[in-house]
């Protein structure tokens, strides 16, 4: 069975349109670490490609499973130096214990570069009916999310809401405070067909505030976790929506 923190997504953002795609993925079984191109579904490889992706120089073969005992030195360089003298400061700013592994340190950064539009995140994981991911909101200080972020606690419930007239994206969907009041963000795109599916029925959702980071950034101050269940006999079946979800 994959476990959550063995696998991570690569999602790669076009600067110029701001849109996101799942490119790849790093998995990593206690003695290989593998990266390969994600070829299907909504808003992977090939749309990115026409997009203006351009595959990574270390990584040129779009149909190979690349394989390393240690991590990718591309991806290795993303992550803080251990003999940093802060470093132990970042896990704790971070919430993550003095053993991490690179993988959970890659997912708590997204191992993000000022020179490039690359990140990691979480996969969606299914367990049979039961699933469940976590992202960071996006967002954040176009919206609610910034003025808000004092009044907002750990275990909080929030609101998904569809929102299909969306110019930038059909999928997106809003992020809201339960009682409707407060816009704080969005669900990641890359998270927003499979989002979309539930709220139109394919099966039930909750989401929580995870963790609050005000002083790491304004791209990574709120984790929320999403837990739910899918209907086994769903009344509308979009292939396309779910290729997204990790089946175990």
């Amino acid at each position: 069975m994959i476990q959550s923190g063995s696998l991570l997504w690569l999602i790669w953002q076009n600067e110029q349109t701001r849109q996101k795609y799942h490119v790849g993925n790093l998995t990593h079984d206690g003695s290989c670490y593998r990266f390969y191109y994600e070829r299907q579904g909504h808003r992977k490889l090939e749309d990115a490609m026409e997009s203006g992706f351009k595959l990574h120089l270390s990584f040129p073969d779009k149909d190979k499973v690349y394989e390393s005992r240690i991590l990718f030195a591309p991806f290795a360089r993303r992550l803080p130096d251990r003999k940093r003298p802060d470093y132990q400061q970042i896990l704790r700013r971070l919430g993550l214990p003095p053993e991490v592994t690179e993988m959970d340190l890659l997912k708590a950064t997204g191992g993000k570069l000022a020179t490039d539009s690359y990140e990691f995140v979480s996969p969606v994981i299914v367990y049979g009916e039961d699933y469940h991911f976590d992202f960071y909101i996006h967002g954040w200080r176009y919206h609610d999310g910034e003025k808000m972020v004092d009044q907002l606690l750990p275990g909080q419930e929030l609101l998904f809401q569809s929102e299909p007239a969306n110019p930038r994206d059909p999928f997106a969907v809003k992020i809201l405070t339960t009682d409707g009041q407060h816009h704080l963000g969005y669900v990641p795109s890359f998270y927003s067909p499979f989002v979309t599916n539930i709220l139109n029925g394919l099966g039930s959702y909750q989401a929580n505030i995870e963790q609050i980071n005000p002083k790491v950034g304004t791209k990574r101050n709120v984790l929320v976790s999403v837990v739910g269940s899918l209907r086994s006999t769903p009344v509308q079946k979009n292939q396309d929506v779910l290729e997204p979800v990790l089946l175990t």
